[in-house]
């Protein structure tokens, strides 16, 4: 670094030393920094240059450095930054960045003020003003920050990569603030008194002040600035990409001109550099990044969402965010080259000191590279083994093993391989079995019946447990992270519900949802929450190609559902075949279609005499509006009353009808509808009686089909119990209190206070009906008490015996807002029903082995279902109603609103449907049925497109993989896929002529493969691979590089693997076959 020339201070040292300062002129020309497409030039972007700004930025430092004690503010100074310092290059990046198309559309949605806000580029959170007031918005959020602030957060971390550099923005024209400029080049600005009256005396003896060496040297460097730029550029095409295609309108046949609809080209990017052209036509851009066409201005849309997310923002990449594995791709001869450089690593560690007490796995991979940990990692492996994990593959150590390992197997370059490499590694020598499964994971079936019904964050601590008597103890949770991240990857994604239980169609349909993410970008699924993986999955069903790669990614999905839901038995090896996978799909989806059906009935609202009677109304006179008031009394005129009214109403008066006339017999001919009141039914009330027992049953038996529901997702453990236990229900009710005086017939003068009668509605006030008490008598003895509450589908295990317990908290029982039991008193439980003593019978089908069509939970799905409905009478009474003439003759009593809402939903059948979930993230809840449901996104969307919600999710995820797609559709095709050439038999050959097909499937415009065609670099194609040579045939999209053929990303657009070298179409890989 050069030395700035001396300064000796005055005794107006800071403006002196200011008006010193140079100014900075700039002519256009074509190496300056880009805002959108025009162009701010700078001297060329040079070490030298780069120096001697730096250099001259020294003084007007030193000077706020000097001044830095004298200032009583606590707001912090700027400085002024020439652009051509290697903090000025990077400033006007970022100006560029917080200026770009995509940022700026963002930033307008959401309202946010951009007069003032504060980034936080290590967090990745940006905080400003929203509609007057504060908001942070952060990755893990549903806002779409995390898809549009990949570029702007990378510019960011370069000037403040560390925790704790928060800064405001904007900046003053040409100004940097002090704390970051010092940050950015290692300067201190707040120094102690001590510290800043010695800097100032050295300034005035006239030494001079240098900035230290540059940290971060390599992000910072005239390279990553181009590159960033250039990233700019690229995403300023994606955001005129994705406004194209929202912008697209069909004609009369809903048709839309691909080729006519212009997209500018960013001067910037890499398709410029190539191209040279200013703007393409929207369906070369689209050919030229892969995609599909689009067919319609639907189809266009779609795709607008899917692009919208940033999975390279998920994505692994070279500093964190876990990694992209490649175990998988290995074949034996490979694994075998990996293992020599290993074991050769190894020997040249060996004398490295163990690990005190390292216990299992002592000479492991994973050991030695923990060994060489820092302190503050090794802490986080117990409760960040996340950050631990990023350490351990990123370290010197772990990245020269990592390269060794790539060069030697000759995988395809890439920024990221050599962490690839050495994860692949350490997963290989955890789990060697090349089968290796989320059923068959280094020997542990995450999916086992032990683990049905219990949390994620349970299953990942058993499993770590598991591994502890592997690997030992300090090391288990690295290695559970590791092989979760490689094989099971649904367990890894951040903010998953806890009480969503891997026995429940709705873990069906995540899972799927992660494995769409995955088949996208290997790794990223562990950097999304569990609403960012249902919101990807929700966009991609838009552009997927018929449900091919939907029923594809749920195979596993639905493998597992069947597992834990005995309808599969577990197998030793984790393989299970495509019957056992067609029978889970099968019983799943009858679940479902019992779910939905009980939905709907819990959705309906009571029918009413009213209804009954209007309905009946219309049927003799469709053109009459009986509900108005357009009859009066001939004894009154002030009486009005309604058509519908005086037929509701009976009465044993001969001349009832004519009690009543019209008020306008033009708008209503009266006397002509009375003459035809005979075809009207008489019996209003049966029918009325009628429908409302049709409801009751329906609605018993909705709530029976929500218990079985509930009480299949218990832990395995749980359910067993139950299942050898006597079962009795109990309904709850708190004591009656009031009293009365009564005379006293003894020696005592005065009455005695003593509890009165209480009237049957008073008892059925104290009743608690939005739960019942479930109590467990196991065959040992032991006794167990659960409540269970249907509007919350919670059952909650009871701490000792209810009946006993002065402090037992019955608030849930109660409507919300209830007054809590009087203190001291006891809640009184009443049994309701028989006591359960049957189990199921040996000799039952396949189907009622599974939890929730056994007999035995089925009956005890109907005492809970009438339970919840015993108290319909009221409901039955409010629903009957009185007309305007009923009430005035009879003065009936209205019915008691809180009885009713004593009733579980009927106070908002539709809010506890929708709004009273078991589990929600932002934007993202599922119901007591276990549907998942949008949020305001989506409501949204389905608002400005002018459509109802219910066509907007008529094929979604949020309804999880139904009978339509079908598994079993995915894989008559390519049975290949699932169970390789020697499976197959006599299918070969029908497998050969069709299978082919399938690669069309796959995403993207890329071509099939040719055998007779010659290749280029750079060429992306589709085919199939296997791993070894009797092993499975894969279909991937491959790139030629090289003179060989490599897996492609097509998010990253970069190779990634070893090298596919049994490549190509099964027609043309194995003619013989044919």
């Amino acid at each position: 670094m050069k030395t700035l020339e001396s300064t000796r201070p005055t005794s107006n040292f800071a403006s002196d030393v200011a008006g010193q300062y140079p100014s900075i002129t700039t002519e256009p020309g074509s190496t300056g920094a880009v805002v959108g497409n025009r162009t701010f030039a700078q001297v060329p972007d040079t070490p030298e240059a780069r120096a001697k700004a730096d250099a001259q930025l020294g003084k007007p430092y030193a000077i706020a450095l000097a001044t830095r004690s004298y200032q009583t503010s606590i707001a912090q100074s700027d400085i002024q930054v020439a652009p051509e310092s290697t903090l000025g290059r990077w400033r006007t990046l970022l100006d560029s960045a917080f200026k770009s198309p995509g940022f700026l559309a963002w930033a307008k949605e959401q309202g946010l003020d951009l007069k003032s806000v504060k980034l936080d580029p290590y967090l990745g959170e940006l905080t400003g003003i929203v509609n007057g007031k504060m908001k942070t918005f952060s990755l893990k959020d549903d806002s779409g920050w995390a898809d549009i602030s990949r570029v702007l957060l990378s510019i960011a971390r370069v000037i403040a990569p560390m925790p704790g550099q928060a800064f405001n923005y904007p900046w003053p024209e040409g100004k940097v603030p002090s704390y970051t400029v010092g940050r950015f080049y290692g300067e201190p600005i707040d120094l102690s008194p001590s510290q800043a009256a010695a800097h100032r005396e050295k300034l005035k003896a006239g030494a001079t002040f240098e900035f230290a060496p540059l940290q971060h040297a390599s992000q910072r460097s005239i390279e990553a600035l181009a590159q960033q730029n250039e990233a700019l550029g690229n995403d300023a095409n994606r955001h005129a990409l994705l406004e194209a295609l929202r912008s697209l309108k069909g004609d009369a046949d809903g048709k839309i001109d691909l080729n006519n609809a212009r997209v500018p080209i960013d001067r910037r990017s890499s398709l410029y550099l190539t191209e040279q052209r200013q703007e393409m036509s929207l369906a070369q851009l689209l050919e030229k990044q892969g995609h599909k066409l689009p067919g319609d201005s639907t189809q266009a849309h779609a795709l607008a969402d899917a692009l919208s997310f940033d999975l390279v923002h998920r994505s692994p990449g070279t500093d964190a965010g876990g990694v992209r594995h490649i175990v998988g791709q290995l074949n034996k001869t490979l694994v075998r080259k990996m293992k020599a450089v290993v074991g050769d690593w190894k020997l040249k560690h060996a004398n490295q000191a163990l690990e005190p007490q390292a216990g299992a796995g002592a000479g492991s991979l994973l050991h030695s590279l923990i060994t060489g940990l820092s302190p503050a990692a090794k802490k986080d492996i117990a409760h960040n083994p996340s950050s631990a994990l990023d350490q351990l593959i990123r370290s010197p150590e772990a990245q020269a093993l990592g390269k060794a390992i790539q060069e030697k197997l000759r995988l395809a370059e890439s920024p990221t391989a050599a962490i690839e490499a050495l994860t692949a590694a350490l997963v290989q020598e955890l789990d060697p079995n090349s089968g290796r499964s989320r059923f068959n994971l280094a020997g542990y079936n995450l999916y086992q019946l032990d683990n049905a019904g219990v949390s994620v964050a349970e299953i990942v601590k058993r499993f770590t447990a598991y591994l502890e008597t592997k690997v030992g103890v300090a090391a288990a949770p690295l290695a559970a992270r590791l092989l979760l991240s490689a094989v099971a990857p649904e367990f890894l994604v951040k903010d998953i519900p806890p009480d969503l239980a891997n026995s429940s169609h709705t873990w069906t349909t995540f899972s799927t949802a992660v494995a769409l993410v995955e088949q996208e970008a290997p790794g990223a699924s562990a950097n999304m929450t569990f609403s960012q993986v249902i919101r990807y999955a929700e966009a991609q069903l838009g552009i997927l190609d018929g449900d091919f790669e939907l029923a594809a990614a749920s195979k596993d999905a639905v493998t597992a559902w069947g597992i834990v839901n005995q309808v599969i038995k577990s197998n030793p090896n984790g393989q299970y075949t495509i019957e056992e996978v067609e029978k889970s799909q099968e019983v799943l989806e009858k679940q479902k279609k019992e779910l939905k059906w009980a939905g709907a009935e819990l959705m309906k609202p009571a029918p009413t005499r009213r209804d009954v009677a209007l309905a009946e109304f219309k049927r003799v006179f469709p053109d009459v509006d009986p509900t108005k008031a357009s009859l009066r009394s001939i004894n009154d005129k002030n009486y009005v009353v309604s058509p519908l009214d005086v037929y509701m109403t009976k009465s044993s008066l001969p001349d009832w009808l004519d009690f009543w006339v019209s008020k306008d017999e033009k708008e209503l001919p009266w006397k002509s509808i009375k003459s035809r009141f005979s075809e009207l039914a008489t019996d209003i009330d049966k029918k009325f009686s009628d429908r409302f027992g049709e409801y009751t049953k329906s609605q018993t038996a909705a709530r029976a089909v929500l218990f079985k529901y509930h009480l299949s997702l218990l832990p395995f453990a749980v359910q067993e119990r139950i299942k050898k236990s006597d079962v009795t229900f109990m309904g709850l009710s708190r004591p009656f209190l009031e009293t009365e005086l009564k005379s006293n017939t003894g020696l005592s003068l005065h009455p005695a206070e003593v509890l009165r009668e209480p009237t049957p509605r008073e008892l059925m006030a104290l009743e608690g009906g939005h739960g019942v008490l479930m109590k467990v008598e196991g065959a040992d003895g032991k006794v167990e008490y659960y409540s269970y509450y249907p509007t919350s589908g919670e059952f909650i295990k009871e701490q000792g015996v209810p009946q006993e317990r002065v402090d037992f908290d019955d608030s849930k029982y109660f409507p919300s807002g209830t007054k809590a039991r009087v203190s001291g008193t006891y809640d009184v439980f009443k049994k309701f029903g028989e006591t359960n003593h049957k189990q199921d019978l040996t000799g039952v089908s396949e189907e009622e082995k599974v939890p929730y069509f056994s007999r035995r939970n089925g009956a005890l799905a109907s005492v809970v279902g009438n339970f919840f409905t015993k108290n319909f009478g009221e409901l039955k009474g409010a629903a009957y109603g009185e007309t305007i003439i009923e009430k005035n003759i009879k003065g009936n009593k209205a019915v008691n609103d809180f009885l009713l809402s004593l009733i579980p939903f009927y106070d908002g059948i539709d809010e506890a449907i929708k709004g009273q979930v078991v589990g929600a993230v932002t934007n993202i809840v599922f119901d007591i049925l276990g549907f998942l449901i949008p949020g305001l996104g989506a409501a949204k969307k389905a608002a400005k497109a002018g459509k109802s919600l219910g066509k907007i999710l008529k094929r979604s995820i949020l309804a999880g993989v139904g009978a339509s797609v079908g598994v079993t559709d995915a894989i008559d095709l390519p049975k290949n896929v699932y169970r390789g050439l020697g499976a197959l038999g006599k299918d070969a050959k029908k497998l050969y002529k069709h299978a082919d097909e399938i690669l069309p499937r796959l995403k993207g415009n890329y071509r099939t493969y040719d055998v007779t065609r010659v290749y280029k670099e750079g060429d992306v194609v589709k085919g199939f691979h296997q791993v070894e040579s009797d092993g499975v045939r894969m279909p991937v999209i491959a790139i030629f590089r090289k003179g060989a053929w490599y897996a492609y990303s097509t998010v990253k657009n970069t190779p990634f693997g070893p090298q596919l070298v049994q490549f190509g179409v099964l027609s043309q890989t194995m003619p013989s076959q044919q």
